[in-house]
Protein backbone atom coordinates (compact mmCIF):
# COMPACT_ATOMS: atom_id res chain seq x y z
CA UNK A 1 0.00 0.00 0.00
CA UNK A 2 2.71 2.68 0.64
CA UNK A 3 4.46 1.42 -1.82
CA UNK A 4 1.19 2.67 -4.20
CA UNK A 5 1.02 5.88 -2.33
CA UNK A 6 4.26 6.49 -2.87
CA UNK A 7 3.83 6.09 -6.72
CA UNK A 8 0.62 7.72 -7.13
CA UNK A 9 2.71 10.65 -5.36
CA UNK A 10 5.58 10.67 -7.58
CA UNK A 11 3.40 10.21 -10.69
CA UNK A 12 1.35 13.65 -9.07
CA UNK A 13 4.48 15.55 -9.04
CA UNK A 14 5.62 14.73 -12.76
CA UNK A 15 2.18 15.68 -13.64
CA UNK A 16 2.39 19.03 -12.08
CA UNK A 17 5.90 19.74 -12.95
CA UNK A 18 4.70 18.94 -16.80
CA UNK A 19 1.96 21.56 -16.87
CA UNK A 20 4.26 23.77 -16.38
CA UNK A 21 6.52 24.60 -19.04
CA UNK A 22 10.41 24.92 -19.02
CA UNK A 23 12.27 28.65 -19.84
CA UNK A 24 11.87 30.25 -21.83
CA UNK A 25 8.50 29.51 -20.98
CA UNK A 26 7.11 30.60 -17.90
CA UNK A 27 3.89 31.19 -16.09
CA UNK A 28 1.99 34.06 -14.41
CA UNK A 29 -1.21 33.15 -11.83
CA UNK A 30 -2.60 36.16 -10.31
CA UNK A 31 -3.05 35.47 -6.84
CA UNK A 32 -5.03 38.60 -5.42
CA UNK A 33 -5.28 42.07 -6.98
CA UNK A 34 -1.77 43.29 -5.84
CA UNK A 35 -0.61 39.88 -5.60
CA UNK A 36 0.98 38.14 -8.41
CA UNK A 37 3.32 34.50 -8.97
CA UNK A 38 6.18 34.31 -11.45
CA UNK A 39 7.20 30.82 -11.40
CA UNK A 40 9.47 28.83 -13.91
CA UNK A 41 11.28 25.97 -14.15
CA UNK A 42 15.32 26.41 -15.25
CA UNK A 43 16.52 23.51 -17.43
CA UNK A 44 19.74 25.09 -17.70
CA UNK A 45 22.24 23.93 -15.37
CA UNK A 46 25.02 26.67 -16.70
CA UNK A 47 22.43 29.64 -15.90
CA UNK A 48 24.34 32.51 -14.28
CA UNK A 49 21.85 35.34 -13.94
CA UNK A 50 18.43 35.33 -14.02
CA UNK A 51 16.44 38.45 -13.65
CA UNK A 52 12.71 38.76 -13.36
CA UNK A 53 11.21 42.14 -15.46
CA UNK A 54 7.73 44.44 -15.11
CA UNK A 55 6.39 46.53 -17.55
CA UNK A 56 2.70 48.36 -18.10
CA UNK A 57 3.54 47.72 -21.92
CA UNK A 58 4.11 44.67 -23.46
CA UNK A 59 7.01 45.34 -25.22
CA UNK A 60 8.81 48.66 -23.61
CA UNK A 61 9.83 50.28 -20.33
CA UNK A 62 10.86 46.96 -18.66
CA UNK A 63 12.22 47.53 -14.95
CA UNK A 64 14.00 44.78 -12.88
CA UNK A 65 12.35 43.72 -9.80
CA UNK A 66 13.76 40.22 -8.90
CA UNK A 67 17.03 38.55 -9.18
CA UNK A 68 17.62 34.88 -8.44
CA UNK A 69 20.37 34.47 -5.78
CA UNK A 70 20.60 30.41 -6.91
CA UNK A 71 19.49 31.33 -11.04
CA UNK A 72 20.32 27.85 -11.77
CA UNK A 73 18.01 26.19 -9.53
CA UNK A 74 15.89 23.83 -11.82
CA UNK A 75 12.28 25.27 -10.03
CA UNK A 76 11.69 28.81 -8.72
CA UNK A 77 9.46 31.66 -8.22
CA UNK A 78 9.01 35.27 -7.03
CA UNK A 79 5.50 36.64 -5.40
CA UNK A 80 5.30 40.67 -6.63
CA UNK A 81 3.33 42.25 -4.51
CA UNK A 82 3.96 45.70 -5.64
CA UNK A 83 1.41 45.73 -8.65
CA UNK A 84 -0.74 48.44 -9.14
CA UNK A 85 -4.22 47.24 -8.82
CA UNK A 86 -6.55 47.55 -11.65
CA UNK A 87 -3.66 47.81 -13.77
CA UNK A 88 -2.62 45.15 -16.73
CA UNK A 89 1.10 44.02 -16.05
CA UNK A 90 3.68 42.18 -18.35
CA UNK A 91 6.68 39.95 -17.28
CA UNK A 92 9.41 38.80 -18.99
CA UNK A 93 12.70 36.73 -17.45
CA UNK A 94 15.99 37.99 -18.99
CA UNK A 95 18.69 34.73 -18.05
CA UNK A 96 22.41 34.23 -19.02
CA UNK A 97 24.36 31.16 -19.83
CA UNK A 98 28.05 30.69 -19.02
CA UNK A 99 29.87 31.68 -21.84
CA UNK A 100 27.99 35.02 -22.04
CA UNK A 101 24.80 34.28 -24.05
CA UNK A 102 21.60 36.10 -22.74
CA UNK A 103 17.76 35.26 -23.80
CA UNK A 104 14.89 37.42 -23.22
CA UNK A 105 11.18 35.74 -23.07
CA UNK A 106 8.10 36.74 -24.01
CA UNK A 107 6.46 39.21 -21.94
CA UNK A 108 3.58 37.19 -19.82
CA UNK A 109 0.49 38.94 -18.67
CA UNK A 110 -0.95 38.85 -14.98
CA UNK A 111 -4.26 39.13 -16.20
CA UNK A 112 -5.99 36.16 -17.57
CA UNK A 113 -8.09 37.20 -21.28
CA UNK A 114 -10.62 34.96 -19.99
CA UNK A 115 -11.62 37.18 -17.14
CA UNK A 116 -11.35 40.41 -19.00
CA UNK A 117 -14.36 41.08 -20.25
CA UNK A 118 -16.44 44.31 -20.60
CA UNK A 119 -19.78 43.57 -18.93
CA UNK A 120 -22.76 43.82 -21.38
CA UNK A 121 -26.05 44.87 -20.73
CA UNK A 122 -28.88 43.64 -22.87
CA UNK A 123 -32.38 44.08 -21.46
CA UNK A 124 -33.18 46.80 -19.36
CA UNK A 125 -34.73 43.89 -16.43
CA UNK A 126 -31.01 43.31 -15.71
CA UNK A 127 -29.74 47.06 -16.38
CA UNK A 128 -29.83 47.91 -12.36
CA UNK A 129 -27.74 44.56 -11.60
CA UNK A 130 -24.99 45.66 -13.59
CA UNK A 131 -24.59 49.30 -12.71
CA UNK A 132 -22.65 50.64 -10.02
CA UNK A 133 -23.99 52.20 -6.47
CA UNK A 134 -24.41 55.52 -5.71
CA UNK A 135 -23.27 57.05 -2.53
CA UNK A 136 -26.72 56.12 -1.16
CA UNK A 137 -26.14 52.55 -2.40
CA UNK A 138 -28.65 53.01 -5.39
CA UNK A 139 -27.48 51.08 -8.79
CA UNK A 140 -26.63 54.23 -11.12
CA UNK A 141 -29.16 54.59 -14.45
CA UNK A 142 -27.79 55.91 -17.39
CA UNK A 143 -29.12 59.16 -17.04
CA UNK A 144 -27.50 59.66 -13.66
CA UNK A 145 -23.75 58.11 -14.63
CA UNK A 146 -23.35 61.19 -17.38
CA UNK A 147 -19.56 60.61 -18.23
CA UNK A 148 -18.96 58.98 -15.07
CA UNK A 149 -16.23 56.07 -16.15
CA UNK A 150 -16.93 52.57 -14.27
CA UNK A 151 -13.47 51.53 -14.84
CA UNK A 152 -10.95 53.47 -12.95
CA UNK A 153 -7.78 54.80 -15.31
CA UNK A 154 -4.25 55.53 -14.28
CA UNK A 155 -1.57 58.20 -14.73
CA UNK A 156 1.89 56.75 -15.52
CA UNK A 157 4.71 59.05 -14.14
CA UNK A 158 8.33 58.14 -15.38
CA UNK A 159 11.53 59.31 -13.98
CA UNK A 160 14.17 61.15 -15.63
CA UNK A 161 13.41 59.31 -18.81
CA UNK A 162 10.45 56.58 -20.38
CA UNK A 163 12.84 53.92 -18.92
CA UNK A 164 12.18 53.86 -15.30
CA UNK A 165 8.48 53.77 -14.02
CA UNK A 166 8.38 55.74 -11.28
CA UNK A 167 4.77 54.77 -9.66
CA UNK A 168 0.95 54.61 -10.98
CA UNK A 169 -1.23 56.88 -9.77
CA UNK A 170 -5.40 56.67 -10.28
CA UNK A 171 -6.82 59.66 -12.53
CA UNK A 172 -8.20 61.39 -9.41
CA UNK A 173 -5.07 61.27 -6.98
CA UNK A 174 -3.01 62.43 -9.89
CA UNK A 175 -3.50 66.39 -9.01
CA UNK A 176 -2.66 65.68 -5.30
CA UNK A 177 0.51 64.36 -6.22
CA UNK A 178 1.40 66.97 -9.04
CA UNK A 179 0.48 69.91 -6.07
CA UNK A 180 3.02 68.38 -3.99
CA UNK A 181 5.65 68.59 -6.81
CA UNK A 182 4.50 72.07 -7.08
CA UNK A 183 4.74 73.53 -4.22
CA UNK A 184 6.97 71.32 -1.68
CA UNK A 185 9.82 70.95 -4.52
CA UNK A 186 11.56 72.63 -7.11
CA UNK A 187 11.37 69.54 -9.49
CA UNK A 188 9.02 69.24 -12.94
CA UNK A 189 6.63 67.15 -14.84
CA UNK A 190 6.25 66.76 -18.61
CA UNK A 191 3.72 65.70 -20.46
CA UNK A 192 4.44 63.40 -23.43
CA UNK A 193 0.91 61.97 -23.85
CA UNK A 194 -2.43 62.76 -22.16
CA UNK A 195 -1.84 59.60 -19.36
CA UNK A 196 1.89 59.68 -19.43
CA UNK A 197 4.26 62.37 -17.53
CA UNK A 198 8.33 62.31 -16.81
CA UNK A 199 9.15 63.26 -13.50
CA UNK A 200 12.62 65.43 -13.70
CA UNK A 201 14.03 66.11 -10.48
CA UNK A 202 16.22 69.46 -9.70
CA UNK A 203 19.51 69.38 -9.49
CA UNK A 204 21.25 72.92 -8.17
CA UNK A 205 24.01 74.07 -10.14
CA UNK A 206 27.20 73.31 -8.17
CA UNK A 207 28.35 76.50 -6.50
CA UNK A 208 32.49 77.13 -6.29
CA UNK A 209 33.78 78.27 -2.99
CA UNK A 210 37.42 79.37 -2.97
CA UNK A 211 39.81 77.22 -0.95
CA UNK A 212 41.33 78.19 2.55
CA UNK A 213 44.01 76.33 2.24
CA UNK A 214 45.43 77.20 -1.55
CA UNK A 215 44.11 80.19 -3.39
CA UNK A 216 45.43 82.83 -5.33
CA UNK A 217 46.24 86.58 -3.83
CA UNK A 218 45.48 89.99 -4.87
CA UNK A 219 48.68 90.02 -7.55
CA UNK A 220 47.80 86.55 -8.50
CA UNK A 221 50.08 84.58 -6.89
CA UNK A 222 49.24 81.16 -5.70
CA UNK A 223 49.52 80.68 -1.83
CA UNK A 224 49.70 77.83 0.56
CA UNK A 225 48.53 78.01 4.27
CA UNK A 226 48.42 74.72 5.83
CA UNK A 227 46.90 74.13 9.51
CA UNK A 228 48.31 72.14 11.92
CA UNK A 229 51.57 71.81 9.67
CA UNK A 230 53.75 70.38 12.41
CA UNK A 231 51.58 67.30 13.45
CA UNK A 232 50.70 66.27 9.80
CA UNK A 233 52.82 65.37 6.28
CA UNK A 234 51.78 66.99 3.21
CA UNK A 235 51.30 66.84 -0.55
CA UNK A 236 50.03 68.60 -3.38
CA UNK A 237 49.26 68.03 -6.94
CA UNK A 238 48.66 70.45 -9.95
CA UNK A 239 46.50 69.88 -12.75
CA UNK A 240 45.08 71.33 -16.07
CA UNK A 241 41.43 71.99 -16.02
CA UNK A 242 41.74 69.21 -18.65
CA UNK A 243 43.26 66.97 -15.67
CA UNK A 244 46.41 66.86 -17.12
CA UNK A 245 49.33 67.06 -14.63
CA UNK A 246 51.26 70.25 -13.99
CA UNK A 247 53.43 69.37 -11.00
CA UNK A 248 53.61 67.96 -7.91
CA UNK A 249 54.82 69.16 -4.07
CA UNK A 250 55.32 66.06 -2.38
CA UNK A 251 56.76 67.39 1.12
CA UNK A 252 56.12 70.91 2.62
CA UNK A 253 58.18 72.00 4.69
CA UNK A 254 56.44 74.70 5.79
CA UNK A 255 53.40 75.93 6.83
CA UNK A 256 52.59 78.78 4.12
CA UNK A 257 54.27 78.98 1.07
CA UNK A 258 53.66 81.67 -2.49
CA UNK A 259 54.05 80.03 -5.67
CA UNK A 260 55.13 83.06 -8.70
CA UNK A 261 51.68 82.17 -10.93
CA UNK A 262 54.77 81.94 -14.43
CA UNK A 263 54.62 77.86 -12.61
CA UNK A 264 51.38 77.88 -14.41
CA UNK A 265 52.39 79.19 -17.82
CA UNK A 266 48.93 80.85 -18.64
CA UNK A 267 46.05 81.99 -17.05
CA UNK A 268 42.91 80.30 -16.46
CA UNK A 269 41.35 77.66 -13.96
CA UNK A 270 43.87 74.96 -12.41
CA UNK A 271 43.12 72.40 -10.50
CA UNK A 272 44.44 70.46 -6.92
CA UNK A 273 44.47 67.62 -5.08
CA UNK A 274 45.60 68.37 -1.49
CA UNK A 275 46.95 65.36 0.71
CA UNK A 276 47.42 64.79 4.57
CA UNK A 277 49.10 61.82 5.57
CA UNK A 278 48.73 60.30 2.21
CA UNK A 279 45.04 60.67 2.40
CA UNK A 280 42.77 63.32 0.11
CA UNK A 281 41.77 66.15 1.97
CA UNK A 282 40.54 68.59 -0.62
CA UNK A 283 39.78 68.96 -4.30
CA UNK A 284 39.64 71.78 -5.71
CA UNK A 285 40.51 74.84 -7.92
CA UNK A 286 41.81 78.63 -8.11
CA UNK A 287 42.02 81.18 -10.94
CA UNK A 288 45.11 83.11 -12.41
CA UNK A 289 44.06 85.96 -14.06
CA UNK A 290 45.77 87.56 -17.32
CA UNK A 291 48.33 90.52 -17.05
CA UNK A 292 47.55 93.68 -18.43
Amino acid sequence: MKKICTLLFCLLILTLVKAQDTLPNFSVLELAKDKVQISWINPFTNCSELVVQRSYDSTRFFVSIFSAQSPALPQNGFIDKEVAPGVKAFYRIFYVLEGGNYFFTKSVSSINKKTVQKTVITTTDNLTNNLPNDNNGKPLTPSKMGKEEVKKKFITVYKQTTDTILRTIEVSLYKKFKDSISYKTKDTLFSFSSDEFIWKPFIPKPVWKPSTYIFTTEKGWVKIALPSFKQAHYSIKFFEENQKPIFEIKHLKEDTLTLDKANFFHSGWFYFELYENEKLKEKNKFFIGRDF
